[in-house]
């Protein structure tokens, strides 16, 4: 039996025992960030970039070595590389365990930088310090409704037999919760959106400007889909074209929505792809830099 299956990762502990064993391992991962940001720029680089590379090369051996498509709890392998490859299975649910502890490390920083950064502006009385009080305000407040509901859904007696999704049935804590995230945060979300489209039409005036025949092109053709999403005025083109000689007329494909149509069939649709496909090698790059530890910003900040 491989190693790793042999390991039982689910533990319980009760649940003081997993608070004690919550509050062990945030204190001992603060003790290593601590340690590591604090060691000398050559001494961290070489740590940062060795985790970084067995991070990388983990989930690159899962993707290229042959794993076993129905192994049993108690299958033994046969040979070298089902060896490995029971291994890496064996071994997906503790990595992805790791990769959510870091990734609560990680909001746990920004967090942090938050609130050094706006606690300094508050108590230095910075002009803006009005609305870093509201940030902060805010953000604990929701922090604490947000886990008392999410403690009175999961957690509680009332939650076995009480249907929590009927509003008649929301605690306190979940009336105010729905207030504060749907009512005000959401809605908030929905103006600073609606307020960017004033930025994209001033965008798009003076990109559609006409000084050449590429930004001609481009006007025309915005133009035609942007009015093709008109339903009058589709309805107006479909109605001229087919009184002009019914609907088996060769001038059916010259409507405003079979234009529009070809338009996104043939040049839009080829154009993104070829972007996509683009921004997909940039990212390969990318990740390749990463791993390999030659991206050098940011390590010894």
């Amino acid at each position: 039996m491989d190693l790793m299956a042999q390991i039982s990762w689910s533990h319980r502990a009760g649940e003081g025992g997993i608070w004690t064993m919550m509050l062990v391992g945030f204190f001992i991962g603060m003790a290593l960030m601590f340690v590591i940001s604090r060691a000398p720029t050559r001494a961290r680089r070489p740590i940062v970039g060795a985790f970084t590379f067995l991070s990388g090369l983990f989930y690159v051996m899962l993707y290229l070595w042959p794993t076993p498509k129905s192994k049993g709890q108690f299958d033994i392998p046969q040979g070298p590389v089902e060896s490995v490859g029971f291994f890496l299975q064996d071994t997906v649910p503790v990595v992805k365990d790791f990769a959510s502890i870091l990734t609560a490390f990680l909001l746990g920083l920004g967090v942090f930088s938050l609130l050094r950064i706006h606690l300094s502006r508050i108590f230095k009385g910075h002009k803006d310090r009005f609305f870093s009080a509201t940030l902060l305000v805010s953000m604990v407040l929701m922090m604490i409704v947000g886990y008392a509901q999410w403690y009175q859904r999961e957690f509680t007696a009332a939650a076995k037999t009480t249907d929590y999704g009927n509003p008649d049935n929301w605690t306190g804590a979940m009336q105010a919760f729905d207030f504060l995230f749907d009512g005000l945060l959401q809605q908030m979300d929905a103006a600073m959106f609606s307020i960017i489209a004033f930025f994209i039409l001033s965008a798009a005036y003076r990109a559609f400007r006409i000084r050449s025949v590429e930004a001609t092109i481009m006007l025309g053709t915005a133009l035609i889909l942007m009015l093709s999403l008109m339903g009058l005025v589709d309805y107006l083109s479909t109605t001229a074209v087919a009184s002009l000689g019914g609907d088996q007329n060769v001038l059916q494909n010259f409507t405003l929505k079979s234009v529009s149509d070809w338009i996104k069939n043939n040049l839009q649709s080829p154009s993104l792809r070829a972007m996509e496909f683009g921004v997909g090698l940039g990212a390969l790059a990318m990740g390749l830099r990463l791993w390999l530890n030659l991206e050098r910003g940011g390590v010894g900040g």
